[in-house]
């Protein structure tokens, strides 16, 4: 079963905020599919390499298998770097980032052998021309213009630039604070859900209740109409 029946120019995008790949996650994934079209494929970099990137891999291959569609996993980039951005073909639909080391999933991202292209540069070329991209936790976090490292720093780094601000996985009110955050955009993503933005508006999906700080207050996000996408 393939549900991805759509694409467009600039793929859509999900914000999740963790415990991702279970079934109260469900309604949050298939409202995914819909928004895209091909292969559906893991890149399980914010995982530590060997087994915990082959089980985080296949976590996602059986949870998209119960929701009837299949998996491809992309080879951990640390092992084969050309294997990983030939299993990023131009065919993707979908491509899943679970949770983890946001720092860890930043350097699989971000580094260059020689003569080759990054695979945050292949996300991007994907996510460009209709490729969806769903990201978990430390997922959703690099998709977003910063990202918190506090695996590794209490500063912040540069994350992919996809969606503006900074995503908080784990979300409640008030969690933002143990973080060291400037006066930026915030993502308030609450486990087993989070935001789907597609085309320029937001809309709140999963479970919980995601909401957005533009300014000096938080705002929950409608989960029933789309709305513009903060600046």
């Amino acid at each position: 079963m393939d549900p991805c029946t759509v694409r467009r120019s600039n793929g859509a995008i999900c914000l999740q905020g963790g415990r991702e790949l279970t079934p109260r996650c469900d309604e949050m994934d298939r409202a995914v599919l819909e928004r895209c079209s091909g292969a559906v494929v893991v890149l399980a970099g914010a995982a530590r390499p060997g087994s915990d990137y082959a089980g985080a891999s296949a976590r996602t291959v059986a949870h998209y298998r119960r929701l009837g569609v299949t998996v491809e996993v992309v080879p951990d980039p640390r092992d084969d770097h050309a294997a990983a951005l030939a299993a990023l073909g131009d065919g993707t639909g979908l491509i899943v980032l679970p949770g983890g080391s946001p720092g860890g999933l930043l350097d699989v991202l971000t580094t260059r052998p020689a003569g080759s292209p990054t695979i945050a540069e292949r996300l991007v070329a994907l996510w460009s021309a209709g490729t969806a991209i769903s990201g978990a936790s430390a997922g959703a976090m690099v998709l977003c213009a910063h990202t918190a490292t506090p695996d590794r720093s209490a500063g912040l780094a540069d994350g992919l630039d996809l969606v503006p601000g900074v995503a908080i996985p784990h979300w409640s009110p008030g969690a933002e604070r143990r973080w060291s955050l400037p006066d930026t955009l915030l993502w308030g993503l609450p486990e087993c859900g989070g935001v789907l933005i597609d085309g320029g508006s937001m809309i709140a999906v999963g479970q919980g209740v995601a909401s957005v700080r533009a300014g000096a207050a938080w705002t929950t996000i409608d989960r029933r109409t789309p709305e513009p996408l903060p600046r």
